[in-house]
């Protein structure tokens, strides 16, 4: 049975800090370090959770300065959209 490519996206998104990483990231373009200030979690984990979303495709980042901007790249969401339409609609 073949997996389906959304699955990693519910994994990485259903740990709790993570998907609040996300969010903030989709409403906003950050740094690790701004995250961190608004979080309660040390930069590292900040970091390493954008990782693992940065490795689905959730997010990119692009260097200005010292720093990294993080931001949410929709189309990363495009297993999760194609997933919800096919079962939104109860055609299995």
């Amino acid at each position: 049975m073949r997996r389906h490519p959304a699955i990693p996206l519910f994994k990485a998104l259903g740990v709790p800090l993570r998907l609040v990483v996300f969010q903030r990231v989709a409403r906003r373009p950050s740094t690790a370090s701004e995250l961190a200030k608004e979080l309660p979690i040390g930069r590292a984990a900040v970091v390493q959770h954008l990782t693992a979303l940065k490795k689905l495709g959730l997010v990119d980042a692009s260097t200005k300065g010292r720093s990294r901007i993080y931001r949410s790249t929709p189309v990363g969401l495009q297993p999760l959209a194609e997933w919800l339409e096919r079962y939104g609609r109860g055609k299995p």
